[in-house]
């Protein structure tokens, strides 16, 4: 048995090593040309942690990120509203992690191609079709810069990895149309400061209307 992976995200990667994990062989095939570390904060909760930390990930991600302790709400005018415990503190067996988005892909990256080697990464990847058969799945690929064909790949899965405009779910739910937008634009910044809280403290402020 063979899987291939369409999309070398967080999701596709971590599915890569899971995979690994138990002896079942795969390949990660990838839109783009090189895999950087892009994106801004998220934070990883409990349940995700915890099969990132079967992975044998922890140290990394205790290097790289701060196990979130709590969650703060706060008016536009800077006074609290509401506090609750998150991950450990909140009762859970595993952290919470509030990390850069990139920061966590390069682990990931970083530790797909040590385990699996860089030969199951194929960068410039990108699929345009598939053909079910007894056998399993072959899937066509294209580099998405230039249009040209770069190979058709059997497996014994084919697995849909590739981001909210996926190529394999608009192939299969073709009338199904573009994703639907909400209108909202969320801002985001960095600074360095001191500590503020508790020092592991995710907070959110403002409001969500714009007037």
């Amino acid at each position: 048995m063979t899987v291939l992976i369409a999309g070398g995200g967080i999701g596709g990667l971590t599915l890569a090593l899971s995979l690994h994990q138990i002896g079942i062989p795969c390949r990660v095939f990838e839109s783009v040309p090189e895999l950087k570390p892009l994106g801004v904060g998220i934070n990883v909760l409990p349940h995700a942690v915890r099969e990132l930390i079967e992975l044998g990930l922890l140290d990394k991600l205790d290097a790289a990120g701060v196990r979130t302790k709590e969650l703060s709400y706060f008016s536009k005018h800077g006074k609290p509203i509401w506090s609750e415990p998150r991950g450990i503190e909140a009762g859970y067996k595993w952290p919470q992690f509030s990390i850069h988005r990139g920061t966590l892909h390069q682990i990931l990256l970083d530790t797909v191609v040590e385990r699996l080697g860089a030969d199951n990464l194929l960068n410039s990847h990108h699929v345009t079709s598939f053909t079910d058969s007894p056998e399993g799945v072959s899937a066509n690929f294209i580099d998405k810069a230039t249009g040209k064909d770069v190979g058709t790949y059997d497996g014994s899965l084919l697995i849909a990895a590739d981001g909210i405009h996926s190529a394999i779910r608009a192939r299969l739910y073709p009338d199904e149309g573009p994703p639907i937008w909400n209108g909202r634009i969320l801002w985001r910044g960095i600074t360095e400061s001191d500590a503020f809280l508790s020092g592991r403290t995710m907070i959110m402020a403002g409001h969500e209307v714009l007037k």
